[in-house]
């Protein structure tokens, strides 16, 4: 399209020039005429060999029709010539003409048409005007053709209907909180009675929120080809525009057509472009972006009436958000999407392994297990990058290595294997992550490394990552000063083994830092400072936040928590330093495995700490212990744990949420088997991927050494990865961290008919009873 309209506006530019310069041609009238010099003009004057001569007198040129032809510059037979003179030698001109004794000889004395004299005064104007009519075409459209200048007001969105659906809700998976708490919007809209008849109102508006990758944006497709009403998408930038009064604008046009069409559901994507928390910034009360803000609130809860228009809304950074968008009235409900769990990303990972063919040893639960932290984009990348690798060895199935190495490359960046590495440094860099390792493995009070290499990878010459049981939510003073000692083994292996530490553990030390900075300005873990929280930052003033911190210590307090975060880093080196000096032979051992290797997984982690007996840390700070009563008791447990102790299987709670989605799980089963009777089923795809094709299977291989001698199962795998750099001080996680990006995911089933009977159809718990 794009080419056919540059192919036409050519056409038209050569056009345009052809006609001028046949119009040049017609009105030329010194055709026939040889130029020369004004020297052989004047001889021939004198020598009154002039038949006619004409004098232009605004050309300053003097035409002559000679007597008799002449010779010039070696050509011959020239009986016209035509030259010029200068202004000031006319007369003179004029004199030599008049004596040549021609017979005829006339003055021209040229002078423009009023056409002419107006065009001439008008181009430049119509150029100008031209010009500006492109360059406001290009601002409002982007460059892609855009739209008339009168029309800068007018919304920018795109519409949906029920007949060009994109996404279904069962394409997302990891994310059931979200679908249900938008499939319940959908409902209302195609079957309002049931809900009108208890008095019940549709929420307003629906905020998504959540780190980036984590499937806000799918969601709202989804939303899109299941609402089965309008749809109207735009981005928050779309709204904001160099012009003032544009944005508004722009947002009474796409209400206005919103409630022409209701009910219908209007999407603003990355919402935080135009609503952020007025006052920001060095705009003032007349900023463009702030008018667009104040018209987007009256437009969503003002003295007018948008029944049936129900607004929703993505964004990353839900604190920069003004109060005033997100009370109730303007967004009703907020929901929180976040990275999914072991079993989202299983889900996740089958989906979009469809279609791509799996070699026999790849397991994806034990992968879902490996990438704990990722969201579904993450996972997404994992399995392109698998398949990446898989075409780059001319393989035709994509093996579990590919999908291990892929993992790493998402964490680490690829390897860089160009890069020339000394034998002394990749001994340190083996004893630093060795000690990584083995402060891991020798403390109860952390979870244990599962993988460890000396591979470069992006910036980092090596990680060690750990991995639990299960996901953690929470920790104590123990776990975190676990985590100091552990971030410190790299170091303390240094000191013990070369007796002079590097630079490569320099991150190690900022992540180290920040945790006992956590544990006592934040978490109120040190007995001296107490239970005080110090020093929250309230974010960039050009965010819409203050600009400084809260209750800023005194000096005094200020140097009680320097002396507390040095005593910690200090006895964390210390007890790295005393459990690698008491484990010396292991450490050795995974040094030379290390080397030998490059690369080691948990079944080689076992086989040499096998034997190895962890220790506990305590007495982190002097005089922590808490005196408690003399009649001290443990607590209670947990129905689950009760259960376990009497070997029986785990009460499950009928909750009253999964009793509703199953209600409308079925609802919306019924409807489609009504719209559907008589059509022939469907396929269902492979939940794995395509079947590998025929023939031996050929595919990415690690290099022998790297691989392990016991390669895991999905039973023995690990089942979280804890990162080592932290996110917060909280959650301290490894400094390869995940990217972030769009999550997809498959769907649910449910098979119990619901009851007429309300309470039969959310029946209560017997606790509940």
């Amino acid at each position: 399209m794009e080419k056919k309209k540059a192919l036409r506006i050519a056409g038209i530019v050569a056009l345009v020039l052809v006609a001028i310069y046949a119009f040049g041609l017609l009105t030329d009238n010194t055709r026939g005429y040889d130029k020369v010099e004004t020297s052989i003009a004047l001889q021939q004057l004198d020598s009154k060999n002039v038949k006619e001569a004409q004098i232009n007198d605004r050309e300053q040129e003097v035409q002559l029709e000679l007597k008799e032809p002449i010779t010039v510059e070696g050509k011959e037979g020239i009986q016209k010539i035509i030259s010029q003179y200068p202004a000031r030698a006319s007369q003179d001109v004029f004199t030599a003409v008049k004596g040549s004794e021609a017979e005829k000889f006339n003055t021209k004395v040229t002078q423009d048409s009023f056409l002419m004299s107006l065009l001439t005064m008008l181009l430049p104007v119509l150029l100008m005007f031209g010009l500006l009519i492109f360059l406001f075409t290009r601002m409002q459209g982007g460059g892609g053709g855009g739209m008339s200048p009168f029309k800068m007001g007018k919304s920018r969105h795109k519409q949906l209907n029920k007949d060009n659906p994109e996404n279904t809700f069962d394409d997302v998976a990891g994310a059931d909180e979200a679908v249900e708490e938008l499939d319940e919007i959908r409902d209302f809209l195609s079957d309002p009675s049931r809900y009108e008849k208890l008095g019940a109102k549709i929420p307003k508006g629906v905020l998504l929120y959540g780190p980036p990758g984590t499937g806000k944006t799918l969601l709202a497709r989804a939303v899109a080809g299941e609402a089965g009403v309008p749809f109207f998408s735009i981005s928050g930038s779309d709204f904001v525009e160099m012009f003032v009064g544009v944005g508004a604008s722009r947002v009474r046009d796409l209400f206005k057509e919103a409630k022409e069409n209701a009910p219908c559901i209007i999407f603003v994507d990355e919402i935080d472009a135009v609503g952020r928390q007025r006052g920001s910034g060095m705009g003032g009360g007349h900023d463009e972006r702030e008018q667009t803000l104040n018209q987007l609130l009256v437009e969503m809860d003002g003295f007018g009436d948008r029944e049936g228009v129900i607004i929703m809304a993505a964004t990353n950074r839900p604190d920069i958000l003004d109060p005033a968008l997100l009370r109730p009235g303007r967004f009703d409900r907020q929901i929180p999407v976040t990275n999914p769990d072991l079993a989202g990303r299983e889900q996740i990972l089958r989906v979009h392994a469809q279609g791509k063919p799996l070699a026999s040893d790849v397991d994806l639960k034990s992968l879902a297990k490996r990438t704990a932290g990722m969201s579904g984009a993450d996972l997404e990348n994992v399995l392109n990058e698998a398949a990446l690798l898989t075409a780059r060895v001319d393989g035709n199935v994509i093996t579990g290595d590919a999908l291990e190495e892929a993992t790493d490359r998402v964490v680490g960046g690829p390897r860089r294997s160009s890069t020339i590495i000394s034998e002394h440094e990749k001994k340190v860099t083996a004893y630093h992550e060795g000690g990584h390792t083995l402060a891991a493995w020798a403390m109860k009070d952390i979870d244990r490394v599962y993988k460890v290499t000396i591979l470069a990878r992006g910036r980092t010459g090596g990680h060690a990552m750990t991995a639990g049981d299960d996901d953690k939510g929470m920790y104590n003073r123990s776990e975190l000063f676990a985590r100091l000692v552990f971030a410190m083994g790299g170091r303390a292996a240094e000191e013990l083994v070369f007796g002079n530490p590097t630079t490569g553990a320099s991150a190690d030390i900022e992540m180290a830092t920040n945790i006992a900075r956590a544990m006592v300005t934040e978490y109120g873990m040190s007995p001296r400072i107490g239970a005080v929280k110090f020093g929250k930052d309230e974010g960039d003033p050009f965010s819409g936040r203050g600009g400084g911190s809260s209750s800023a210590p005194s000096p005094e307090v200020a140097a009680i928590i320097d002396e507390e975060m040095r005593m910690l880093m200090d006895k964390a080196q210390k007890i790295a330093y005393e459990v690698l000096s008491e484990n010396r032979s292991y450490l050795d051992r995974l040094a030379e495995k290390l080397l030998e290797k490059e690369t080691l997984r948990r079944p080689d982690l076992e086989a040499i700490f096998g034997d190895l007996e962890p220790r506990e840390v305590r007495d982190i700070f002097p005089g922590q212990d808490i005196d408690r009563p003399k009649d001290y008791r443990e607590p209670v447990k947990t129905p689950v744990e009760l259960a376990r102790e009497r070997g029986e299987e785990p009460p499950k709670r009928n909750d009253f949420f999964s009793a509703a989605r199953k209600a409308r799980m079925e609802r919306r089963k019924k409807a489609q088997e009504e719209h559907l009777r008589g059509a022939a089923p469907e396929q269902t795809s492979q939940p794995q991927g395509q079947a590998a094709p025929q023939g031996p299977e050929r595919g990415f291989q690690l290099p022998e050494h790297e691989r392990p001698d016991n390669p895991w199962t999905s039973d023995d795998a690990p089942t979280r990865q804890i990162p080592a750099q932290p996110e917060t001080p909280a959650q301290p996680k490894n400094a390869e961290q995940p990217k972030n990006a769009e999550q997809s995911s498959g769907g649910r089933h449910h098979k119990e008919q619901p009851s007429d009977n309300p309470y039969e159809r959310y029946p209560l718990d017997e606790n509940d009873k």
